[in-house]
């Protein structure tokens, strides 16, 4: 009877530190990779080949109870499936998901290749240059090869193409070469100068026809030679990523002399506009912008915004001791005087009422002479009269004119002979 106790007491105690050692364990356990592996085997015997290679996949690594005897067979049955299904989804142009069923399968080489083809896809960001360096990275590591190891036994060997890695290592000089050009192209004082005349030509006088047309004018013709009028903007995009580019990069040393040229195009350009191109209240505002591009901290170029500010403010009064009240105010937004913007615009509305009076008081007179009118009962009578008489007047002529058409249509039956 001892003996027995002793045998139990020791089964429990077994039992117990196995539960201890599976709690602490955060999975998979054999019975869910068992259980993935028959789903597998089932989906894959119905044709459902894309589920079945998924499920081949969970049904692969290490479980808590040790060795994982579903695993060499579901890396076997996976490898084909990947191969057949990533093709598939290659010539479909899914790139993403070409990789992603190569890479359940253990078919590395090809979800490489098929990796870099969404890489070429967008050659010049930064974002995919990082995921190229981190794609090739993780394929060196060791424990990238150990938590593979059944997937590449039934695969086949694998090491990625050289080709490809100095290919995605080849992007940052291509990268920052096209962002360069990009910011160049499109910072043109062609195009700022006729940005100034656009501005320069908005009239403060909407009663001023003359006015309204050479704005017209002007404005078609930046259309027509522009197309469009964000090129500033472009040229921003371009520094910002360039950037970035600095910022990802491996090599310190290009790292800092793309950042020390950014920051030197972006002061260049903050301050020819506002040495050269101040004319326009926008092109001001754009300034401070290009001072702001190439900091973190915008406190640093504090003082170079409050002397754009305090520009603006000058170029305002002078527009507004002019009567240019919308330019004028214009310039109060961009030295953020938003008290003194609203009043000087106020100014220009009033005026233009007081020149518009005259016509608004004609309009009310002819209004009040036709509500005269219509209310005398005898004048809506005869109108009413008059109304009917011309109704019937055309009545008898719709009449006349189908008798005359029957008429001429059975005298053409009688001459035919019909």
């Amino acid at each position: 009877m001892k003996h027995k106790i002793t045998a139990a007491a020791l089964l429990a105690g077994a039992l117990l530190s196995a539960g201890t050692a599976f709690a602490d364990c955060p999975g998979p356990f054999l019975r869910d990779v068992k259980r993935a592996y028959e789903n597998a085997k089932s989906a894959d015997s119905n044709g459902k080949k894309e589920q079945a290679l998924f499920l081949y996949h969970s049904a692969q690594g290490s479980v808590c109870e040790g060795a994982n005897p579903y695993e060499a067979d579901a890396a076997k049955r996976a490898a084909p499936l990947a191969l057949e299904l990533g093709a598939a989804a290659e010539r479909r142009g899914e790139l993403d998901k070409a990789r992603q069923l190569y890479e359940a399968g253990g078919q590395f080489a090809a979800a490489d290749r098929s990796f870099m083809q969404t890489l070429r896809a967008k050659p010049y960001e930064p974002g995919s240059y990082a995921s190229g360096k981190g794609h090739f990275r993780t394929r060196s590591e060791q424990w990238f090869i150990d938590n593979n190891a059944a997937l590449l036994k039934a695969a086949g060997p694998y090491k990625p193409d050289p080709k490809l890695i100095a290919e995605a290592e080849a992007m940052p000089a291509k990268g920052i070469e096209h962002h360069f050009k990009v910011e160049a192209a499109h910072f043109n004082e062609d195009f700022l100068r006729d940005y100034v005349q656009l501005a320069q030509t908005q009239p403060d006088d909407a009663t001023d026809a003359a006015a309204l047309q050479r704005m017209i004018s002007t404005q078609q013709a930046f259309i027509n030679r522009w197309k469009r009028d964000d090129y500033l903007k472009t040229s921003r995009d371009a520094l910002d990523t360039l950037r970035s580019w600095a910022n990802v990069v491996e090599d310190k040393a290009l790292a800092a002399e793309v950042s020390a040229k950014v920051a030197q195009i972006s002061e260049q350009h903050a301050n020819t506009l506002r040495q050269k191109y101040f004319g326009s209240p926008q092109l001001l505002r754009e300034s401070m912008d290009y001072y702001r591009l190439p900091v973190s901290d915008s406190s640093t170029v504090e003082h170079k915004i409050a002397a754009v500010r305090t520009q603006a403010l000058k170029l305002a009064d002078e527009a507004n001791a002019k009567n240019r009240y919308e330019l004028a105010g214009a310039y109060y937004d961009v030295a953020d005087a938003r008290d003194k913007a609203e009043a000087v615009r106020e100014r220009g509305r009033q005026l233009a009422m007081k020149k518009m009076q005259p016509q608004i008081d004609q309009m009310r007179k002819q209004a009040d002479a036709l509500a005269r009118e219509y209310s005398d009962p005898a004048k809506v009578a005869e109108m009413q009269k008059q109304a009917e008489a011309t109704r019937k007047a055309i009545q008898a002529q719709q009449a006349g004119a189908k008798a005359n058409n029957q008429k001429a249509a059975a005298d053409l039956e009688k001459e035919l002979g019909l």
